[in-house]
C-alpha cells in the first residue's frame, strides 16, 4: 500500500479569494440586472450627449457675443438666455432620472442579493463552499460595487459636461441639490449607499419583495431628505461673511441660491442674508421687513428722482451682509458628501457580513 502525503499549505496563503471564479459566478447570478443597468446607463449617456450637442451651437454664440462678461450690453444675450431657459426641460428630466437610478440599483440589485438566497434556501449550499460565507458576501458586494460605481461615475461626469452651459448662463447651478447629488463623485456614492442599504435590508428581512419595498423607501427617503434639507445644512458649514451691494434691494433670512454676476467672487453659493443697523447690530426679521418697506415707500414718493436702493441703504447707515461659500470650495463639499455616503455603505456591508456570520 502506498501512503499519500499532503503538502501543508502556509497559513497565510490558505483559501485565497478566487476573484475570477467569483466574478464569473457574480455575473451569472446578476447578469439580468447588470445587463439592464448597462442598457439603461447607455440610453442615459446617449441622451446626455445628444442634449449637450443640441445646445453647443447656442452656447458658442452666447460666449462669442460676450454674454459671459459681467457688464455685457449685447441685446442678443437676453434672446439667447431665453432660448437656453426653454431647453431646460430635457435637462431637468435627465437630472431626475439620475436621482432615481441609485434607488433602482438598490432595489433590483442590492435588495435581492442576500434575500434571494435566504428565501429560496440556497444559502445552505452556497455558504458552505470552500470560500466561506464571509468571503462570498464580501467579494460579491465588492465586485458589484466596483462595476456599478464605474458606470455611475461616467454618467455623473457626462451630466456635469451637459450642465456647464446652463451653469454659465445662470439657468442652473452645480450647487443646487439637483446637480450637487449627481456629479462624478456624489452619484457613485449615492449608488453605493443604496446598494449597501438594499443588501443590509435584504439580509434583515430575508424576503425579496419586503427588502425591495423597504430599500425603495429608505434610499429614496434619504435622497429626498438630501434634496430638501441635508445639502443645505452641509453647505452652511464654515460659510464666509461679506458685505453685499443693496443695488437690488435688501433681504434677510435664508437664501440658498447661487451667487449672481453682481456678487464677487462669482460662482459661489449664498447661504443667508441679514441687515445691520446704524449701530452695527443685526436687525430682526420683523425690523428688516420694516426697513425694506420704508425704502421702497421713499423711492416710490421720489418717482423719477429716486436713487437706487444701495444709495438709500447707505444714506440711512444700514448695511447688507451675506454668508456664502466661495466657488473654490465646491469640490471640498463634494468630497465630504461622497465620503460620508461611502462610509455608510461600508458600515452597511460590514453589518451584512456580521449578520450572515451569525445565521446558522
Amino acid at each position: 500500500m502506498t501512503a499519500l502525503t499532503a503538502r501543508a499549505t502556509p497559513a497565510g496563503r490558505r483559501h485565497p479569494v478566487p476573484w475570477r471564479p467569483m466574478a464569473r459566478a457574480t455575473w451569472l447570478q446578476q447578469r439580468a440586472a447588470l445587463i439592464t443597468l448597462l442598457a439603461v446607463s447607455a440610453a442615459l449617456a446617449l441622451a446626455i450627449v445628444a442634449g449637450q450637442l443640441a445646445i453647443r451651437a447656442l452656447y458658442a454664440r452666447y460666449v462669442a457675443d460676450g454674454c459671459v462678461l459681467p457688464q455685457s450690453t449685447d441685446p442678443n444675450c437676453g434672446t439667447v438666455a431665453n432660448t437656453f431657459a426653454a431647453s431646460t426641460n430635457a435637462f431637468t428630466a435627465l437630472v431626475i432620472a439620475l436621482h432615481v437610478l441609485p434607488v433602482l440599483i438598490g432595489v433590483f440589485i442590492g435588495a435581492p442579493l442576500i434575500s434571494r438566497e435566504l428565501e429560496s434556501g440556497t444559502f445552505r449550499f452556497t455558504w458552505t463552499q470552500e470560500i466561506g460565507r464571509t468571503r462570498y458576501v464580501l467579494t460579491t458586494v465588492a465586485l458589484l460595487a466596483v462595476a456599478i460605481a464605474a458606470v455611475t461615475c461616467v454618467l455623473g461626469a457626462l451630466l456635469g459636461w451637459y450642465a456647464h452651459p446652463f451653469d454659465v448662463v445662470g439657468d442652473e447651478s452645480r450647487w443646487q441639490s439637483g446637480l450637487f447629488d449627481t456629479t462624478a463623485l456624489t452619484l457613485p456614492a449615492w449608488t453605493l449607499f443604496a446598494l449597501g442599504t438594499g443588501t443590509l435590508l435584504g439580509t434583515l428581512t430575508g424576503r425579496i419583495v419586503t427588502a425591495m419595498a423597504t430599500t425603495a423607501a429608505t434610499a429614496g427617503g434619504f435622497l429626498v431628505a438630501a434634496f430638501w434639507t441635508l445639502d443645505r445644512h452641509l453647505l452652511s458649514v464654515g460659510a464666509l461673511t461679506a458685505r453685499a451691494s443693496a443695488a437690488d434691494g435688501v433681504f434677510a433670512g435664508p437664501l440658498n441660491v447661487p451667487a449672481g454676476s453682481g456678487f464677487r467672487p462669482a460662482g459661489g453659493w449664498l447661504v443667508r442674508g441679514w441687515i445691520t443697523g446704524p449701530g452695527g447690530r443685526e436687525l430682526s426679521a420683523a425690523t428688516a421687513v420694516r426697513v425694506e418697506s420704508r425704502m421702497y415707500a421713499a423711492m416710490t414718493r421720489a418717482g423719477k428722482k429716486a436713487t437706487d436702493p444701495a444709495a438709500w441703504v447707505s444714506a440711512h447707515h444700514y448695511a447688507q451682509w451675506v454668508s456664502y461659500q466661495p466657488a473654490g470650495r465646491f469640490w471640498y463639499f463634494q468630497a465630504i458628501a461622497a465620503a460620508a455616503l461611502v462610509v455608510l455603505a461600508i458600515v452597511f456591508a460590514l453589518t451584512t457580513v456580521w449578520l450572515v456570520r451569525r445565521r446558522g
